[in-house]
């Protein structure tokens, strides 16, 4: 592409781009389309069952209504199942995680301010904390960059590498480090603690909430198997920049 006019190669990356996009649309349409029908085919005939169960107590209408409220209120974070001790969706804790959501830009979606004032507030707060966050983290980076080279640059040296070598060499020594410190060691410890998930299921939260895409199926939910203590400290531990680490459980 070094022989291309400008204008040509930002084409070519655009073409790629969008061929990229229905590559993927088309991959994810083949894999999740069947499950989907199946989990609505289900659902479905748990509601055809249900009603014909009950219709002599139930109006025409009264359950698709009463699931429409259910559902309306969930998308918000509110819900009326489970155990009524259950800590508020507001309590400090499960605050604090909506706040670092917001300022490591995860957006789980599980919880979303409900009042006007609320709306608002969210909406300048992300726009100041935002940029404060970022600038946090290139002051971070500025600290802990000279300190995680050492070792490559005492490697390079020690083994007379090129810098094109130990660049790569660091690099995938980050990697390795940030892949096993963020995303595998709190995807065991989520594993061996919560019985109901997959190791899979918990290295892709793992990994969905460290680059921050959230896409919102696995949350950091209500702490129903886990002592309380640990659940809102999991909770408080998510602070540290996002990551997933002990105590966080799921609502699927």
């Amino acid at each position: 592409m070094g022989c291309l006019k400008p204008w040509a190669r930002y084409g070519l990356l655009v073409v790629a781009h969008l061929l990229t996009l229905g590559l993927g649309a088309v991959l994810f349409q083949a894999l999740e389309g069947p499950p989907a029908c199946r989990l609505q085919a289900e659902l479905r005939a748990e509601l055809a069952a249900f009603q014909a169960e009950h219709r002599a107590c139930l109006p025409p209408g009264a359950l698709e209504e009463l699931l429409g409220t259910a559902l309306a209120t969930q998308a918000h974070g509110v819900s009326s199942l489970g155990n009524s001790s259950e800590a508020r969706n507001w309590d400090l804790p499960s605050a604090l995680l909506f706040t670092a959501s917001i300022l490591t830009t995860t957006g789980y979606g599980h919880t979303a301010p409900l009042s006007p004032g609320g709306k608002v507030f969210c909406t300048v707060y992300a726009a100041l904390g935002l940029p404060a966050s970022l600038a946090l983290v290139a002051t971070l980076r500025h600290c802990l960059l000279p300190v995680l080279s050492r070792p490559g640059a005492w490697v390079a040296v020690h083994w007379q590498l090129s810098p094109a070598r130990a660049a790569l060499l660091q690099a995938v020594a980050l990697g390795l480090l940030v892949a096993s410190s963020f995303v595998l060691l709190p995807a065991l410890v989520l594993w061996g603690l919560q019985g109901d998930c997959s190791l899979l299921g918990t290295v892709y939260f793992c990994f969905s909430s460290l680059s921050t895409i959230g896409l919102g199926d696995l949350l950091p939910g209500h702490g129903c198997v886990l002592h309380p203590v640990i659940y809102h400290l999991g909770q408080l531990a998510l602070l540290g920049g996002g990551t997933p680490l002990l105590g966080t459980v799921w609502e699927g």
